[in-house]
């Protein structure tokens, strides 16, 4: 009994500290860092093979003033991640401190609609905030699919669509080839951005 109270007590501890420097990590890029053109965004998700949906909420920008090459950190919860176990199909929703870098390419063209749009490729890596567990009680049997700490990459593809000078729309889609005992997850994605530029 006290094993399992100090492990409880560890576990409590190391996820509060995943949580204190993700949040650290954003109050320096976001406050302390000199911020180009920092972006606040919202997206919502759908899986592309079952139940799952979700949202990101993020905050971006571009590491010097016209570069390409951007830096994004945000928070996702994802609800119903599907996983097959024990001829049992289980769901578990899923939290994530996300961080992620990217290059947006700009469409250049004489048609100004076209000069609106632009393409980005992401790479990122999520941090789970929780833990997910199956308990069989009829074979007395107990499944780990998740733990608080798990690191997991994904990729994403998006286009973004220039609506007014400081708002964007995007869709995407946004890939984990392995996420924790979950397997690969891919979801389609549509948000909104609101830049708010430092000069």
């Amino acid at each position: 009994m006290v094993f399992k109270s100090r492990l409880l007590a560890r576990y409590v501890a190391i996820k509060r500290q995943v949580v204190a420097v993700f949040l650290t990590v954003l109050s320096l890029l976001v406050f302390s860092l000199p911020a180009q053109a920092l972006e606040m965004g919202v997206s919502g998700h759908i899986g592309t093979e079952n139940d799952t949906q979700g949202y990101s909420i993020f905050v971006a920008d571009n590491f010097s003033r016209r570069s390409p090459f951007y830096w994004s950190l945000g928070v996702s919860r994802y609800d119903d991640v599907y996983v097959e176990w024990n001829n049992s199909d289980l769901t578990f929703p899923l939290n994530s401190a996300e961080a992620a870098l990217s290059y947006r390419h700009q469409f250049t063209s004489r048609n100004l609609t076209m000069r609106r749009f632009s393409m980005e490729y992401q790479i990122g890596a999520a941090v789970s905030l929780t833990e997910n567990k199956f308990t069989f009680s009829e074979l007395n049997e107990e499944r780990l699919f998740s733990e608080s700490g798990d690191i997991n990459g994904f990729l994403a593809v998006s286009a973004h669509y220039k609506i007014s000078s400081n708002v964007s729309a995007n869709v995407g889609v946004k890939h984990f080839p392995n996420l924790s005992e979950f397997g690969s997850v891919s979801s389609v994605f549509l948000g909104f951005k609101f830049s708010f530029d430092s000069t």
